[in-house]
């Protein structure tokens, strides 16, 4: 729309323009026209005063032959006689001219009477010519008088009657057609003057009309646009041009709108992979972190078993090294005495064995490494089959025990001997702690989705300021170590460490020279995963 709007403005200034050059094309044409025509009209003037000279003064030539006989007077009256056809001659070629020139745009009649007149100039110079050659005849035959009166008639006649009359309608005609194409000259210039301001006008008033039309049609769009890049430069992809004309501008805000949408586009979808980016590294570092955790929690336990190792195997280390010693330095000793210093060797290298065992188990379940031999175990078999071994171990110090359990199979998912060993430590630390004749409970029951057993003891108790510290390794209360010297407090650490794979729990009540009761929660094995893991196996 724009593009055409700026057609028409072109259009309209080359009409402009084009209509100037015509303009002054045919001002110029019509001042040359009337410019020769004026000088056609002078130049016939002089022409005709030159005729009327040399006219009179051939008038004159002849009738001073007629008076006079001198020999001077016939080359007078030759030579004026040439000079007046010259001016005749030269007034019939203006007269043609004339007439060619004005022929093509009038219709003619002044430019015909011009040639009358020079028609009658004619046929008057040459009846003049035969009146003064009758003259001439008379005074040669000697009729002087009838020569001067036929002279003096055509002078009075013909010369002032009629040449003179016309010689002056002739020049007064010639000088009001040169007024008359001067005046029309001066009009043509006036009128060209005219036509040339009001051209010019009307040009200026267009240009300046247009030019302001299509500046109010060209701001509006260009400063929307102008806007527009601002906004995008500054990172504002958002903003949209806003242009309700159908013009070019339009078609561009169009495609510039286009554009910024894409680029916002492009702009999101870079958005989001740099914030997967930053996820996925965010991801990384959590998992960098979390090795690196467990590869310090590793390291400490690395120096904590070593530590312990250390720790625990320095004084059995001592004594065998001590009862050995003392056993070389005596001299003649009884065969009885070396074989009892060796029996507390290897007792003392048993204990030293079974702390490593402990050790190397304790250091595997914080590693994962620990190795299970996963099978379904009839908890209620099992408990049974240990409460008998607990009966053995208890007999030592009158100790009773009982069981309250269910006659039916509980099954759980686990390791038969860890479990077992599970039992062992509760059973073992409950004949340890508990005082002559008394009484440990083993009861095993179901609830839900769980199997439960507890060994409830009459023992020394434990401290209600040590019960969550118990299942720390090498943890032990004080009333244990007054009661007992030997333990090394990694029972039940390992218990919890066992239970713990099994996806089970350890709990303790106690009270302080009451007993105490640990319970042992496990889950159990549904029938379909029972089979589905025999399958698997």
């Amino acid at each position: 729309m724009f593009r055409f709007r700026l057609a028409i403005a072109i259009a309209v200034s080359f009409c402009f323009v084009l209509f100037l050059g015509i303009a002054l094309y045919w001002g110029s044409n019509q001042v040359a026209r009337y410019f020769q025509r004026s000088q056609t009209a002078y130049e016939a003037f002089d022409h005709y005063e030159r005729l009327s000279q040399e006219a009179y003064r051939h008038f004159k030539q002849r009738m001073d032959r007629l008076m006079t006989t001198a020999p001077t007077a016939e080359a007078g009256v030759e030579s004026s006689k040439h000079r007046l056809y010259e001016a005749m001659q030269a007034l019939r070629n203006t007269a043609v001219k004339t007439t060619d020139v004005e022929s093509h745009s009038n219709d003619g009649t002044p430019q015909a009477a011009e040639l009358e007149r020079v028609a009658h100039f004619t046929a008057f110079l040459d009846a003049s010519e035969y009146r003064f050659d009758e003259v001439e005849r008379l005074r040669q035959q000697g009729q002087i008088e009838k020569a001067v009166q036929a002279l003096s008639k055509f002078s009075e006649e013909e010369i002032d009657g009629r040449f003179q009359p016309l010689i002056d309608a002739a020049i007064s005609a010639e000088r009001e057609k040169a007024g008359k194409a001067k005046q029309e000259l001066e009009d043509l210039v006036t009128h060209s003057r005219w036509v040339a301001i009001l051209a010019s006008l009307l040009a200026a008033l267009f240009s300046l009309t247009s030019g302001i039309l299509l500046l109010r049609g060209v701001r509006k769009p260009i400063e929307a646009l102008m806007k527009g890049t601002d906004e995008i430069a500054s990172g504002n992809l958002d903003h949209r041009i806003d242009l309700d004309t159908r013009d070019e501008f339009a078609y561009l805000a169009s495609h510039f709108n286009q554009m910024a949408e894409e680029l916002k586009v492009q702009q999101d979808k870079l958005r989001e992979g740099r914030a997967v980016l930053e996820k996925r590294v965010a991801e990384r570092t959590f998992e960098l972190n979390r090795l690196n955790e467990e590869l310090k929690s590793m390291d400490i336990a690395r120096r904590e078993f070593l530590a312990d190792i250390s720790h625990e195997l320095r004084t059995p280390i001592t004594v065998i090294r001590g009862e050995a010693e003392v056993t070389l330095r005596g001299q003649e000793r009884e065969a009885e005495e070396y074989k009892d210093a060796l029996q507390r060797i290897v007792e003392l290298s048993m204990q030293l064995g079974k702390y490593v065992n402990d050790l190397m188990f304790l250091a595997r379940t914080e590693t994962a490494n620990l190795q299970f031999e996963w099978d379904s175990v009839d908890l209620s078999e099992l408990v049974t089959s240990v409460v008998e071994d607990f009966q053995v171990m208890a007999e030592e110090k009158s100790i009773s025990v009982a069981l309250d359990a269910s006659a039916g199979p509980v099954r759980v998912r686990g390791d038969k001997q860890r479990l077992r060993q599970v039992l062992f430590i509760l059973g073992d630390n409950a004949c340890r702690y508990s005082n002559p004749g008394g009484c440990i409970t083993v009861a095993l029951r179901v609830d839900g989705n769980e199997a439960s057993f507890s060994l409830t003891d009459q023992g020394i108790g434990i401290p209600a300021e040590d019960l969550e510290r118990i299942f720390k390794r090498h943890f032990r209360s004080q009333n244990a170590l007054h009661a007992r010297e030997d333990g090394t407090g990694l029972g039940l650490p390992m218990a919890k460490s066992i239970l713990k794979a099994h996806g089970g729990r350890i709990s303790v009540t106690s009270a302080e020279n009451s007993g105490s009761t640990f319970t042992v929660t496990l889950p159990l094995l549904s029938v379909e995963p029972y089979h589905n893991a025999i399958h698997q196996k």
